[in-house]
């Protein structure tokens, strides 16, 4: 075949030593031509980074499209280990030097790139609540990007289950660069040794290759079982065996080059193998997270064994759209997942048709450009080993100290104590709470104009013109919110209110993220080991021992996404969503329950909220179908509706803020809720202001509608 290179998504792989200065490196040349070059691999390349691409948009029908990283594995070992055999075999030896200069011009351009551009993009006020944004920089240059992942406290089920748009690292996606450059850098020394160790003992060099391989497959599961699922995903030693099975298949077309005519029948299987898996397989959790991606590895490599061959599946993975995507696919994954997160910060859904169109053209636009101006223009520059090194050295040197003197984020969920300890509920102490009543007949108006819904003691719906703040009490309101990470916004708006209303209302938050009424049930819909925990303590400990405490007026309630995902309670019943009767009965019971032991605990309201409909893009369907939480606003409307009809009528209540965003066009704002979920420092604030400050002390007070 005549000399052409191989461009490989994130293993890159060429077919011809440029400019060799050697007899060596011309004799290298000349052997690496009898590696007839495969368009179908670049189709292959096509097919994974489009299965990245797509799974990366959040569709719902393609929840494991992250497999396209395991085939750019298996397919980077195969090519990376032919190289270096065919190398081998002409000079029976590896000019490591001209190795790893071509790796380097190969991958660190377009890599640097991304990221130099990245840092500027921050300095003009992008990823600004990035809060790890300066380690993942410094992480990402260095290549081990997948061990300050593992090293930090977020997991990867965070980042694809429910994790905040405003807070998701342009970054991510470094990870499995890292571990392939990782591999770079160590493989062509112990492949070397062991194809030495082969001809020495006049043994095949596949045997110990496939030895390491198995050893390594054995391993991604303990690894799983010993560390956990982002260990399982994230560490290098549990992601080699998928490599390392490339790297079998190239030692075996060495010994047996000859493939069987009837291979190509087994290419269409493993080709829709892997599509249906990705399709098939749950996001954050499942095999993929207990070291079963070796197996997944098999099929990648039968895939491309079968490609050795002509058959259908080789003919069409070789129609030149795909290889021409194929050989910009390094580009594209580097920049396709910023791209994503730019976007999604601006409010867009890349899951829609349109949204994806735009997010995809921007992409090709950004790696086509990367290509012809960077990337082959450096690789085929015909430069030295040492003047790579160096010109890497000197770029990455001066890209880390840059990266870590970057402007510090911003963290998205900001608590301010200063502000909380400011507001906060007076003790009482031994003596006793006086009682809350007026002190006065005059009106305060406030900038609102909306209205809310409550419960009066007989259970009728009433409305309240929130126009104007009752006459002021003898002593401040006091206000706790319990609930999870949307109710810390909340508490700090009102404490904000506080602190400019100092006699009329004083505001304490007991809040974890992800907290649920439901906490005796196992979250389905995405890897959630702590939240029994974590929940059971705030709903069921915390919060009845702190309003025996505080003694509030007031206790607002605020709980969104974790009370209408797929739970189970138990096996032999299964797993439940909202729409089952079961599971909205418990729901009911639990919003029950809870307000009871509040106002037993010394309450003297409840207030259930219903928070704004959440709009945000998340990775499971059930988090982004408004249905859902439809089922959980009207059982708190009905559950507050059962309390009216009680002995404790007119102690619970409901704050209808989803409709008060609705009427007040907020509710897609993305300027109130940047992630769709949570409010903004200054929309809290807004919101206490306009609507919630006046709204809770009307309530305290006992006023259903203005004075006046």
């Amino acid at each position: 075949g005549r000399a052409q290179w191989l461009s490989s998504g994130s293993a890159a792989a060429e077919h011809r030593i440029e400019n060799p200065e050697a007899d060596h490196e011309r004799g290298v040349a000349m052997q690496q031509r009898s590696l007839a070059y495969q368009p179908a691999l670049d189709g292959v390349r096509a097919v994974a980074v489009a299965l990245v691409v797509v799974f990366h948009a959040g569709v719902s029908w393609l929840p494991a499209g992250y497999l396209g990283v395991s085939v750019f594995f298996t397919l980077s070992g195969y090519l990376i280990t032919s190289l270096l055999l065919a190398e081998h075999d002409a000079s029976s030896r590896v000019a490591m030097g001209a190795f790893y200069g071509r790796r380097v011009r190969r991958l660190l351009p377009a890599s640097l790139l991304c990221i130099a551009a990245l840092m500027v993009a921050r300095l003009f006020g992008a990823f600004s609540r990035v809060e790890h944004l300066r380690a993942d920089i410094v992480g990402a240059l260095l290549q081990v990007f997948n061990w300050v992942r593992l090293a930090g406290s977020s997991s990867y089920a965070d980042l694809f289950a429910g994790g905040s748009v405003g807070v998701t690292s342009p970054l991510e996606h470094y990870w499995s660069l890292a571990i392939e450059e990782q591999f770079y850098w160590v493989w062509p020394v112990v492949l070397v040794a062991l194809v030495r160790w082969a001809t020495r003992t006049r043994r095949s060099s596949t045997t110990p290759v496939l030895a390491l391989t198995v050893l390594f497959a054995f391993a991604a599961p303990l690894i799983a079982m010993v560390f956990g699922p982002d260990a399982a995903y994230w560490a290098t030693p549990a992601r080699l065996a998928e490599l390392l099975v490339g790297a079998t298949l190239a030692c075996a077309l060495r010994a047996a080059p000859a493939v069987p005519r009837a291979a190509r029948h087994l290419a269409a299987p493993a080709l829709a193998v892997i599509v249906l898996l990705a399709c098939l397989l749950p996001n954050g959790r499942g095999i993929a997270f207990h070291g079963a991606l070796p197996l997944f590895a098999l099929v990648s490599g039968a895939l491309i064994w079968s490609l050795q061959t002509p058959g259908p599946v080789r003919s069409v993975l070789s129609w030149q759209p795909l290889v021409w995507l194929g050989r910009i696919s390094y580009g594209v994954y580097l920049f396709h997942w910023p791209v994503d997160v730019v976007l999604r910060e601006r409010g867009w859904k890349l899951a829609s048709p349109a949204g994806f169109v735009v997010a995809t053209a921007i992409t090709l636009a950004i790696s086509v450009a990367s290509f012809v101006v960077v990337e082959r223009p450096i690789r085929l520059n015909g430069w030295s080993p040492r003047r790579s090194f160096v010109g890497a050295g000197v770029a990455t040197a001066c890209l880390v100290p840059l990266g870590v003197v970057l402007p510090a984020p911003m963290p998205f969920i900001a608590v301010d104590h200063q502000l909380l300890t400011a507001a906060s509920i007076a003790p009482v102490g031994t003596g006793t709470l006086a009682p809350l009543q007026t002190a006065t007949t005059t009106a305060t108006t406030v900038a609102a104009a909306a209205a809310t819904t409550s419960v009066s003691p007989d259970g009728a719906a009433a409305t309240l013109p929130s126009t104007s703040l009752p006459p002021a009490p003898t002593r401040p309101v006091r206000v706790l919110v319990v609930g999870d990470s949307t109710s810390l916004y909340l508490a700090q708006g009102l404490a904000a209110w506080s602190v400019d209303h100092p006699s009329m209302l004083q505001a304490d938050v007991l809040w974890h993220p992800g907290v649920t009424l439901l906490y005796d049930s196992v979250n389905t819909s995405f890897d959630s080991a702590k939240e029994f925990r974590d929940a059971r303590q705030i709903i069921a400990v915390d919060a009845p021992e702190t309003v025996t405490r505080l003694k509030p007026d007031i206790v607002l309630v605020v709980v969104t996404l974790n009370d209408v995902v797929n739970r189970r309670w138990s096996k032999s019943e299964g797993t439940l969503t909202p729409f089952d009767a079961r599971y909205r009965q418990r729901l009911v019971d639990r919003y029950r329950s809870f307000s009871t032991t509040l106002l037993a605990s010394g309450a003297s309201q409840v207030l259930l909220v219903v928070a704004p409909t959440p709009f945000h893009r998340f990775v499971e369907p059930e988090r982004n179908d408004p249905t859902r939480y439809a089922v959980q606003h009207d059982v708190i409307r009905e559950v507050a509706a059962g309390f009216g009809a009680s002995a404790q009528a007119g102690k619970v209540g409901v704050v209808e803020l989803d409709q008060w965003f609705t009427d007040h066009g907020h509710a897609n704002d993305t300027t109130w809720r940047p992630d769709g979920v949570h409010l903004t420092t200054d929309s809290a604030h807004q919101l206490a202001a306009d609507y919630l400050g006046a709204t809770l002390l009307r309530r305290a007070l006992g006023f259903s509608d203005p004075p006046g």
